[in-house]
């Protein structure tokens, strides 16, 4: 590795530390002031516990002086009390700091990916990502407390216990000293080592948490197509593979440990030989050198726990480098005009819209007009770009080029949550929070009353199941609904999106879980809730839902090959009639 790699590297480890204390501890100055004190405590008492062997040997056994055990008995009672009340402190103090900080970078991360473009999560495991978080907030919290109160604690102590080495003897302080350059040294090159190695341990965790949520959340599927022993070649596979990353980290960071004692070994041997000859041949005390000795004999061990914390820290780095990263990247941008949406209609115009994902396109050129309160279908094979369509209309995403308007409106000028308030998706998998029924449908409307919620439900149909159960509209959906059917969670979330008193009604094949009979019961009432003005955007494959809509949307490959009526398309476009394989004598249903 080059100097100027590694001083690069040394560089950015700095800026990241820093960046780490300057957001975290000012704001807990009051907390940290106490830290400092129990560091300075730790260090004197530690220092003050080494200097009393001088007083045992010294006033005690070389004075034969039996009365002075008892004082100088107190005093190492006394001085070791001490210490142990402030280490005592400096743990707890340690713990809070620790979490303190570790849910204060969790709860920002949580905030910064939810407000981040939807093309962020595309390809992304949600499993991955809470592991993700999880482990840069509390790898933050290590350095900012390692760095600011382990390693403080432990530098300090060392100067303490220094101090005492010096005072007894001068030369054999300077030769302990000639052990820290090569400490350094090798705390140095274990550190670029465990910075290299350590790259990749956070992506690795991510995939164990992957690999492992999607077979638990796809059981079913597992079992149904006996996936078993795939899922768990790769989960083993996955644990394998982080058992390894984990196991070359351990295999450095033990290294520290029988280097420092072999060091420390050979001092010692070489200072008792010149501590006997300074006592035997110039008179020196016996104290002074079982002072000196118990001093550096103690220093071992912070000067072990500071090389110990500072290699842990360097992977700590890595995972605090990336929180940065994503806690820097730019948040959605909010819609630049400020327009509102109460006092147009909602009529809903595509002007020339392409979008692509990267290089793929998935619109070309599309345009058409939406009158308001009319229902349209928007159909096509699968890949056509009816997903994305409907994501534009929603500002999911903006338009690689052309114009999208609601009542005249550029939706690109248009505040953020207005556009959220304009528009109710229902889809096919209907995400559900935990928590009652009613508290879901309140998601739709968090200012609706009882009775608007009562009434929502009603529209919906939720009644007619949760009134059979124990707490009615306050019973528990479970994670994600999962106390209730399919059907169930697809009425919940109707209920939810009416609740909202919408412009504009997605459904994403929303209705898919319901009996022909109770889908178009169901519709009825939806259409009479939401009233006369508001449009209906059908994303569907089913037939049924054809029955209510007053025109279709045929995609193919991204362009718009179609917009008519059903019975129209149904005798002119092959396309159509491929794709929901209907004969023509089955083209006119009432529509309702």
């Amino acid at each position: 590795m080059s100097s100027e790699t590694t001083n690069g590297d040394n560089d950015a480890s700095r800026k990241i530390v820093w960046r780490l204390i300057r957001e975290t501890v000012p704001p807990r100055w009051r907390l940290y002031v106490l830290a400092l004190v129990c560091v300075v405590g730790v260090a004197g008492f530690t220092a003050a516990l080494a200097y009393s062997t001088k007083l045992i040997v010294n006033e005690v056994f070389v004075a034969d002086d039996t009365s002075a055990a008892w004082k100088v008995a107190l005093i190492v009672i006394g001085v070791s009390a001490g210490k142990s009340l402030f280490q005592y402190g400096n743990s707890v103090i340690s713990f809070m700091f620790n979490r303190a900080v570790a849910t204060t970078y969790q709860k920002r991360l949580f905030r910064t990916l939810l407000g981040l473009e939807v093309t962020h999560f595309a390809g992304k495991q949600a499993s991955a990502q809470m592991a993700q978080l999880r482990l840069y907030g509390q790898a933050s919290a290590r350095v900012v407390v390692g760095v600011s109160i382990k390693m403080l604690t432990e530098f300090v102590t060392l100067v303490g216990l220094a101090t005492v080495m010096v005072t007894q003897d001068v030369v054999m302080s300077l030769a302990a000293a000639l052990l820290f350059p090569v400490i350094f040294l090798m705390i140095g090159s274990l550190s670029r080592r465990i910075r290299a190695v350590a790259q990749a341990e956070t992506d690795l965790t991510g995939a164990y948490f992957a690999i492992g949520s999607e077979a638990f959340a796809g059981i079913k599927t597992v079992k149904s197509y006996g996936l078993e022993q795939k899922s768990i070649g790769r989960f083993e596979a996955a644990v394998e593979m982080l058992q390894n990353r984990l196991l070359g980290i351990a295999k450095l960071t033990s290294a520290t440990v029988p280097l420092m004692e072999f060091l420390g070994g050979l001092v010692i041997g070489a200072f008792v030989v010149y501590a006997a000859w300074q006592t035997i041949e110039h008179g020196k005390t016996p104290g002074e050198y079982t002072a000196f000795l118990t001093a550096f004999l103690m220093a071992y061990q912070p000067a072990e726990r500071l090389s110990k914390e500072w290699v842990e820290i360097q992977k700590a780095l890595i995972q605090a480098a990336r929180m940065n990263d994503l806690l820097d990247t730019p948040p959605r941008q909010p819609r630049g005009g400020g327009l509102d949406l109460a006092d147009v209609s909602s009529e809903i115009r595509f002007e020339n819209v392409s979008f692509g994902y990267g290089r793929q396109p998935a619109l070309k050129e599309v345009s058409f007009e939406i009158e308001a309160g009319e229902r349209v279908a928007i159909v096509g094979r699968s890949g056509a770009g009816k997903t994305t369509l409907i994501d534009l209309v929603q500002g999911f995403y903006q338009p690689d080029s052309g114009k999208i308007t609601i009542g005249g409106r550029d939706i690109a000028e248009v505040r953020t949550e207005v556009l959220k308030d304009s528009i109710a998706l229902i889809s096919q998998d209907v995400f559900l929070f935990e928590g009652s029924i009613r508290d879901n449908i309140r998601d739709g409307n968090p200012h609706a009353s009882d009775e608007d919620i009562e009434e929502a439900a009603r529209r919906a149909q939720v009644t007619a199941f949760s009134g059979g159960m124990k707490k009615g509209l306050d019973s528990p959906v479970g994670p994600n609904g999962s106390f209730l059917s399919g059907g169930q969670r697809q009425r919940v979330g109707i209920a939810r999106a009416l609740a909202k008193h919408a412009k504009i009604y997605v459904f994403d094949e929303a209705t898919s879980a319901l009996d022909g009979i109770t889908e178009r019961d169901l519709m009825e009432e939806v259409f009479l809730s939401a009233g006369p003005e508001a449009v209906f955007l059908f994303v569907t494959h089913r037939a049924s839902t054809l029955a209510y809509v007053d025109r279709v949307m045929l995609l193919d490959r991204g362009m718009l090959i179609a917009f008519a009526e059903h019975d129209k398309l149904l005798s002119e476009n092959e396309t159509f009639r491929t794709l929901f394989d209907l004969a023509l004598n089955e083209a006119s249903k009432p529509r309702l």
